[in-house]
């Protein structure tokens, strides 16, 4: 996977397919502290001890028709190859939490990638899915909640492709906002 975009993608999806309703995506970078990092956490069905622990094995996966998995041990080595860190948390009935920090400046760091498009794809295809989205870029934050996206809309699905447009175009220019050093006025850009 050549972004990390990606590899959210990828969490994203085992999360789905573990029966998440809600997803948690929280994307931080900080050139000046020198840390890139993300987390996706979920309500799905989690897992125990024994299996978080397996996770790192290409040749174990908890989906039935397969016989490898290589999301995590993918994201495991792209961590390993900067100096970073992966943590996974799962508790039964309670979701899974994948949080990855990279160095900001390390030459073999993926680049963050297309984390916009990340959340519109998720969303196109599950229409039952909220996400929670926080990016933040050196203190500077920008926060989207598809529940109150949901609440203005008034029964309007977020599937449809005029608000999928507009929710990646509002991502998507939220960053920039904030990589160049802007505030973003909520209020007056969700009107």
């Amino acid at each position: 996977m050549e972004e990390l975009a990606c590899h959210i993608l990828d969490i994203a999806r085992n999360s789905i397919e573990a029966g998440a309703t809600r997803l948690s995506i929280v994307v931080a970078e900080d050139p000046e502290e020198d840390y890139c990092l993300f987390s996706v956490a979920d309500n799905g069905s989690g897992m125990s001890g024994r299996l978080v622990r397996r996770l790192g094995d290409p040749f174990f996966t908890t989906k039935s028709g397969k016989k490898v998995g290589l999301g995590l041990p993918l994201l495991q080595d792209a961590v390993d190859l900067c100096g970073g860190r992966l943590e996974i948390y799962s508790r039964p009935g309670r979701g899974t939490r994948v949080t990855a920090v990279f160095p900001y400046h390390h030459l073999d760091r993926a680049p963050l990638g297309d984390v916009a498009g990340t959340i519109i794809a998720l969303l196109a295809g599950n229409e039952h899915l909220d996400i929670c989205y926080h990016y933040s870029f050196a203190g500077r934050d920008m926060h989207l909640d598809t529940r109150e996206i949901r609440a203005r809309l008034k029964g309007v699905p977020l599937g449809v492709p005029e608000v999928l447009l507009w929710l990646r175009r509002y991502l998507v220019e939220s960053e920039e906002i904030l990589r160049g050093g802007g505030e973003i006025e909520v209020a007056r850009r969700a009107g």
